[in-house]
C-alpha cells in the first residue's frame, strides 16, 4: 500500500468518524429513560393514596408490620373529618406519613443507582478484558508497520467510542434521576399545600370547640359559686339585691305605737 493510498484511507475514515459524530450529537436522545409518553410524573407508590387504594388486597398479603404502615394513610385520611384530636397531632403524624414516602423514594433511588453502577462496572471490565484479548492475539504473529498502525487506530477509536457511550448512559441516567426527584418534591410540596388548607380550618374549628368548652365550665363555675334563695333557686344579681333588702327590713327593729296615735 502506498503512502498516497494510506492518506486517503485515513482521511476518508476521519470524515466518516467526525460526520458519524455530528449525526449522533443531533439525534441523541436520552437512552436510559424510554419514550414512553404514559409514564406518571410520580410513581403510583410514593402516591399518598395508593396504599388507601389497594388496602383490602394488602391486608391479605402482607404482614402486620406493613398493614399498620398502609393502615397510617386511611388514618390520615379521615383524621380531620372530626374535631377531636390537637392540630399539633394532626400534623406530626401527617408529616411521618410524608417523610416515610420520601424515605422510601431515596431508598429506591439509592438502590437503583448501586444496580446501575454496578452494571456499568461489569460492562467495562469485558470490554477492557476483550480489548486485551484482541491485542494478545494480534501481538502473537509478525505485522507490518501499516498494518500495526490500522490495528491500534481501530482499538483507540472502539475505545474512545465506548467511553463516551457510557458517559452518555452515565449522563442520561442522572438527568433522568434529578427529572423523577424534582417531581416527586413537586408532588410532595402539592400536597403540603392542600394539608395546610385543610388543617387551617381544623385549627380553627379545634379552637372555637375549646373556646366554647371554656365559656360553658366558667358558667358552671359561676353558677355552682352563685348564692341561693330560701327557696333553694340559684339567684341572679338582681334577685339577690332585692332578697338583701327584704332580709335588713326584716331585721328591723319595729316602732311602738302610743295610744291615740
Amino acid at each position: 500500500m502506498t503512502e498516497k493510498s494510506i492518506f486517503s484511507v485515513f482521511l476518508a475514515s476521519t470524515l466518516a468518524l467526525i460526520l458519524g459524530a455530528c449525526s449522533t450529537s443531533s439525534e441523541r436522545r436520552n437512552t436510559y429513560r424510554s419514550d414512553n409518553g404514559d409514564r406518571p410524573l410520580v410513581d403510583e407508590k410514593y402516591s399518598l393514596s395508593a396504599d388507601r387504594q389497594a388496602l383490602d388486597h394488602l391486608r391479605s398479603q402482607e404482614p402486620e408490620d406493613r398493614r399498620r404502615e398502609n393502615d397510617e394513610l386511611a388514618l390520615i385520611l379521615g383524621l380531620m373529618s372530626e374535631v377531636k384530636r390537637p392540630p399539633s397531632e394532626v400534623r406530626n403524624q401527617f408529616d411521618q406519613i410524608l417523610r416515610k414516602k420520601r424515605e422510601l423514594f431515596n431508598k429506591d433511588l439509592s438502590r437503583e443507582r448501586e444496580e446501575f453502577t454496578k452494571t456499568e462496572r461489569k460492562k467495562r471490565e469485558t470490554f477492557l478484558k476483550d480489548s486485551q484479548r484482541a491485542r494478545d492475539e494480534f501481538n502473537r504473529d509478525k505485522h507490518s508497520r501499516e498494518q500495526r498502525t490500522e490495528f491500534y487506530q481501530e482499538q483507540s477509536e472502539k475505545r474512545s467510542e465506548y467511553f463516551a457511550d457510557e458517559r452518555d448512559r452515565r449522563s442520561d441516567f442522572e438527568s433522568d434521576v434529578r427529572e423523577r426527584r424534582k417531581n416527586f418534591e413537586d408532588y410532595a410540596r402539592s400536597k403540603q399545600n392542600d394539608f395546610n388548607q385543610e388543617y387551617r380550618a381544623y385549627s380553627k374549628k379545634y379552637d372555637e370547640m375549646k373556646k366554647a368548652e371554656r365559656k360553658q365550665q366558667e358558667m358552671r363555675r359561676q353558677e355552682s359559686s352563685a348564692p341561693v334563695s330560701s327557696m333553694g333557686a340559684v339567684m341572679t344579681p338582681e334577685a339577690q339585691a332585692l332578697e338583701d333588702e327584704l332580709r335588713a327590713l326584716q331585721s328591723r327593729p319595729g316602732t311602738n305605737l302610743e295610744s291615740g296615735e
